[in-house]
């Protein structure tokens, strides 16, 4: 009998774990049409949706469903049995990341392989992030201070549920309890009637970026910048070929994200209960699990574009679990890279990922926003066109290039690789940091707004140091 994953994997020239991770991603759509029209309480809802996410992880990963499924049990009882303790958090982030690198360890292979480490990554950020909100909810509670944010512990039904959830299982994004709790009982139903228009449009957007893909690594792929072909090409077109490559891989990511946030939309998890006044949202407003602003994303002029764009939610959740965490500390550089290291050694320990968070330092803003400099743009539009025009191959190409040993995973790779660019970025950042970005601070000093600016993560979000400290974690993350 044939295998209809092995006979689309044949045909489309993709694996067969990858067949199964976008088929699971649009089945989620279907199943979430069904949700929108069961009549039942908040017991027969999480049962649909832990049945149908038990499903999909089943059918991607076989009898591997006993790594998320003893991750439940373990949080499950640390609830249980630890809630009003202070080793909540410890116990928890311990055990999930433990768990997790030891299965990278028994796993890593030298390429980037879709197995069942790839959604445990997620389950271990939204278990972990559940551990908090419980132990903050105790201390609040403790206080004499609870509020709207306060969660109970969840049910053994409710925590699979959440766990599972069937559009996000697989590959995010991140969302909170708090969050999952608000739409189960009902709370966002009068919200989402815009919800399927929406939903098709996250779709179509995910299709077009999915097939911009496919058609890019056609001509340029990440076996060509191994091959002797790419070191024959001139300096200047390594670089342009490199900029390519990475759009192109980044689409990859934008796609997958794109139909997921589809999938949940249909179901209507992600309206933001947003406050009067607190932003400026529409009425009825979809976004609240959006991993990627495309907007921000196809205008980037400067590398701060991406950090506000790429896995938003992602970071959104180091922000808040890690860098604001990490307070105590008294120092944002400090806070910064201990989030940009919990970053880096949970996608695993490839040295790829860790070159990759390290240049989240050597990639910072050289040109220091000034209000000389944006009066001198505004008066002069063939300057300001010329400036826009660099800054655009500045991202683009360079962009590639931080990209590398993220792709690449292995040092023989990356490393390779950036033998044939003859290290050029390493010149460009770490000469424009040491020499060029204090000479641009004394010519044209830096405006107020720049200069309170917050850090940011490696991949997204502004790094808050409060609970507030994105658009999410001020309504229901």
């Amino acid at each position: 009998m044939i295998n209809p994953v092995e006979a689309l994997a044949s045909v489309s020239g993709a694996s067969a774990p990858a067949i199964r991770l976008i088929l699971s991603v649009l089945l989620a759509y279907p199943i979430g049409a069904l949700y929108r029209q069961l009549k039942g309480g908040s017991t027969l809802r999480n049962l649909y949706i832990a049945f149908t996410g038990l499903s999909i992880v089943l059918f991607n990963y076989g009898t591997d469903i006993y790594h998320s499924l003893l991750a439940v049990a373990v949080s499950f009882l640390c609830n249980a049995f630890l809630g009003k303790s202070p080793l909540l958090v410890p116990v928890s982030f311990s055990y999930h990341m433990g768990y997790l690198l030891i299965g990278y360890y028994y796993t890593t292979s030298d390429t980037y392989d879709i197995k069942w480490t790839m959604p445990h990554c997620v389950l271990v950020l939204r278990l972990i992030g559940l551990a908090f909100d419980l132990s903050d909810s105790r201390k609040k509670e403790a206080d004499g201070k609870p509020d709207a944010k306060c969660i109970p512990a969840p049910t053994l039904l409710e925590l699979i549920a959440f766990t599972y959830f069937p559009a996000t299982v697989l590959v995010g994004p991140q969302f909170s309890f708090l969050r999952y709790q608000r739409f189960v009982a009902g709370a966002y139903e009068p919200h989402t009637q815009n919800a399927p228009a929406y939903a098709t449009k996250k779709f179509l957007q995910g299709v077009f970026y999915l097939v911009v893909n496919q058609v890019g690594t056609q001509y340029v792929s990440d076996a060509y910048l191994l091959s002797a072909e790419y070191e024959q090409e001139s300096l200047f077109m390594n670089h342009i070929y490199l900029g390519a490559w990475g759009r192109i891989t980044l689409y990859k990511y934008i796609s997958i994200w794109l139909l997921a946030e589809g999938a949940a939309v249909i179901y209507g998890l992600t309206y933001i209960d947003a406050k009067p006044g607190d932003r400026d949202y529409c009425t009825d407003e979809l976004s609240g699990c959006s991993n990627i602003k495309v907007g921000v994303f196809e205008n980037t002029s400067k590398y701060g574009h991406y950090v506000e764009s790429f896995n938003v939610q992602t970071n959104t959740w180091v922000a808040n679990y890690v860098y604001k965490r990490l307070r105590f500390l008294n120092n944002r550089m400090l806070s910064h890279l201990g989030a940009l290291f919990f970053l880096a050694i949970w996608h695993g320990f490839h040295s790829g990922y860790y070159i990759t968070f390290l240049l989240e330092f050597m990639v910072e803003p050289i040109f220091a926003k000034s209000e000389k400099l944006q009066h001198l743009l505004q008066q002069q539009p063939l300057l300001r066109a010329l400036v826009f025009v660099g800054l655009k191959y500045y991202t683009i190409v360079w962009a590639g290039w931080c990209l590398v040993p993220f792709v690449f995973l292995s040092f023989h790779k990356w490393w390779h690789i950036y033998t044939v660019v003859r290290f050029s970025g390493f010149i460009l950042f770490i000469s424009g940091n040491i020499f060029l970005a204090p000479m641009l601070r004394a010519i044209l000093p830096r405006s107020s707004s720049s200069t309170t600016a917050k850090p940011t993560t490696a991949t997204g979000s502004t790094a808050s140091t409060d609970a507030g400290g994105s658009s999410e974690a001020k309504k229901d993350n």
